[in-house]
């Protein structure tokens, strides 16, 4: 097709309402090596390892015989034929999406970095036919039902970017909520759902419903429906599908019970795992089913997939799967509605009961450790054992799993031990929840949590753990000397356990290896922009460094910068690092601030957090523009 025709057509998508960014963009060169070979971009919650590991990550299954595996820390595309691998293919960074056309022809992955990637790949010769930026750090890829477009998450800038599938052309955009994971088009091509990982930054954490939410957009023209809430401290959202006939979505989740003190795990005391059922004609939420047992957890949801009657569910954390029958849990759900008037109460019901699964699901464990993402097809359930290196294939008819080797390194030393066991829920009590459960992708939640290291009824925002070991003292009151303390007391106080010491020194040294990633609101080229250049000298005169000093942007002391309230007035808080602030909201110690320009418009008396009394608004978000890019 002539350059002017593509023009054209894309203008004609404009007209019609799709966001257009005025800018064609067109495929780079095709990219046929396969000897890309460096050592992988560090960054975010992928460590260096000091060896080579896969982390095998995405699987799809295209019948009758090939499966197609993305390997996450090893940078590559794997290729199966009848359950063996054949080829690999090398990828510019950490694969973070795969979507495969109806014929099995082409493949499209997207490649996770601060400048993505989204290749366009053919199958049987595992060559890259086509290559364009796809921002920062995209997420998630999936196809539209006819095959002509292509909906791309943006994790951090909140934004699914739209695509051609023949030229790779960017047509437009929309805007998620927070932390957009997990896409899902409806099968007549009219309507597209986006699961956010994480809650919005509202501020005020106990006024109102904090959960994450699934995003629901027109396609032509694109324009949003609505969003639909998901329970009071949902989190974690990381997959989303949507059923062949288009009546139903239902995602992965967690339910953080983060509005009562952590005195225990049992039950689901602290946190209960999840999928919520959404009508996705009405655009309105249905139910949210546990999929815990009263005295076992099942942690860390992830990846989701249908199988004819079958509803198949990866359990991350506990390493397990679960076979649920979805057309019996559909029809208990329709009756429970049909016994009573009140919704709103059969729905918390059903939100409640640990046992609501009972005669309606098996639950399989696994060999390995770490499923994430799922793939059914002929009866039998394929899903990548992150940790373990392998992949195992589950018959859902007699679910005994059998592994499947990929030439993986089945070894883990030290750093990757303690990845296994910040992500691993079998540390915890009852299998509840894991580390990573409280602090996502090793960061924040965005919750206030009550824990009982400085007294009961004083909930504090959860932590990111970056850099945690290179800023002690710990925790935001600096109650704990430093983060090793932290870890130990964690297993001890918040999983209810008791580990090795060697266990805990993994988890030290997994935490320690991390490096942050850099920042959505820096240009392309890394610099900043010129609002930010003129913030970082507001920065400097407001005093900011002062306290905010040294590479991690923290003098290490504790400083009373007037933010305290009731019990805390007049405290001196532990100074935390800028780095990443930009996805760490809300701010404040108790989520009160909403944004950083809130933060010293709203909630700096007296000046005590930096001289900005006398800034203008102008000059307020100068600063916040260039806080956001550390």
């Amino acid at each position: 097709m002539p350059l002017t025709d593509i023009c054209i057509k894309l203008l004609k998508s404009a007209r019609a309402g799709l966001i257009f960014t005025g800018i064609l963009i067109l495929p780079t060169p095709p990219i046929f090596s396969q000897e890309t070979a460096s050592n992988p971009q560090i960054f975010g919650d992928i460590p260096d390892y000091g060896e080579n590991y896969m982390s095998p990550d995405f699987v799809k299954v295209l019948p009758p015989n090939i499966i197609l595996v993305t390997c996450r820390t090893s940078n590559e595309l794997l290729k199966l034929v009848d359950e063996k691998p054949v080829s690999k293919l090398k990828l510019p960074s950490h694969p973070s999406g795969l979507a495969v056309t109806s014929d099995g022809k082409t493949a499209y992955v997207t490649c996770a970095a601060p400048s993505g990637k989204l290749l366009k790949i053919n199958i049987d010769g595992m060559k890259i036919e086509a290559e364009v930026d796809a921002f920062h750090m995209p997420r998630a890829v999936e196809l539209s039902p006819d095959g002509k477009k292509l909906y791309v998450a943006n994790q951090f800038e909140g934004l699914v970017r739209i695509y051609d599938t023949q030229y790779l052309a960017l047509l437009g955009q929309c805007k998620a909520v927070r932390e957009p994971f997990s896409l899902a088009p409806s099968p007549d091509g009219k309507k597209l759902f986006i699961l956010n990982q994480l809650p919005e930054a509202k501020g005020g954490l106990y006024e109102e419903n904090i959960a994450s939410a699934v995003s629901v957009y027109s396609i032509d023209p694109i324009a949003p429906i609505t969003q639909i809430a998901l329970p009071n401290g949902s989190i974690n959202g990381k997959k989303i599908i949507i059923t062949k006939d288009g009546r139903f979505c239902i995602c992965t989740h967690s339910v953080a019970r983060f509005n009562v003190p952590t005195t225990q795990v049992e039950r689901g005391w602290i946190n209960t795992n999840a999928i919520s059922i959404i009508d996705a004609v009405k655009n309105t939420l249905i139910a949210t089913v546990l999929l815990d047992d009263i005295e076992l957890g099942a942690a860390n949801p992830y990846g989701i997939d249908l199988y004819k009657g079958s509803l198949v569910v990866a359990h991350a954390g506990s390493h397990e799967i679960s076979i649920i029958d979805l057309v019996g849990l559909l029809k208990k759900i329709d009756d429970d509605y049909k016994k009573s008037p009140d919704r709103a109460k059969v729905f918390d019901a059903i939100c409640n009961d640990l046992s609501y699964l009972s005669g309606l699901r098996k639950r399989v464990k696994l060999n390995g450790f770490g499923p994430r993402h799922i793939s059914a097809s002929n009866g039998i359930a394929y899903t990548g054992m992150y940790y373990s290196d392998f992949l195992e294939a589950i018959p859902l008819n007699n679910p005994v799993s059998r592994k499947i080797s990929i030439g993986g390194n089945e070894n883990l030393n030290e750093i990757r031990r303690g990845d296994l066991f910040y992500h691993d829920a079998s540390l915890c009590f009852q299998h509840w929840l894991s580390c990573v459960t409280c602090h996502t992708e090793v960061r924040s939640d965005a919750l206030n949590w009550d824990l009982l290291n400085d007294g009961m009824g004083n909930p504090k925002q959860s932590k990111s753990m970056l850099y945690s070991h290179f800023t002690p003292p710990s925790m935001i009151t600096g109650v704990r000397e430093n983060a090793k303390i932290a870890v130990r007391k964690g297993i001890q106080y918040i999983q209810f356990a008791r580990r090795p010491e060697k266990d805990s020194v993994a988890i030290d040294k997994y935490l320690m290896s991390l490096k942050e990633i850099p920042s959505p609101h820096l240009t392309k080229d890394g610099k900043m922009n010129e609002a930010a250049a003129r913030g970082e000298v507001i920065f400097e005169e407001a005093g900011c460094s002062h306290c905010h000093s040294g590479e991690y942007y923290t003098d290490m002391q504790k400083h009373d910068v007037g933010s305290g309230l009731d019990e805390y007035k007049n405290f001196a808080f532990d100074t935390p690092t800028l780095c990443e602030v930009w996805r760490t909201a809300p701010y404040l110690y108790d989520g009160r601030a909403r944004t950083i320009f809130d933060m010293f418009k709203k909630f700096n008396p007296n000046d005590k957090h930096g001289k900005t009394s006398h800034l203008t608004d102008d000059e307020l978000r100068d600063l916040e523009a260039y806080v956001l890019t550390l």
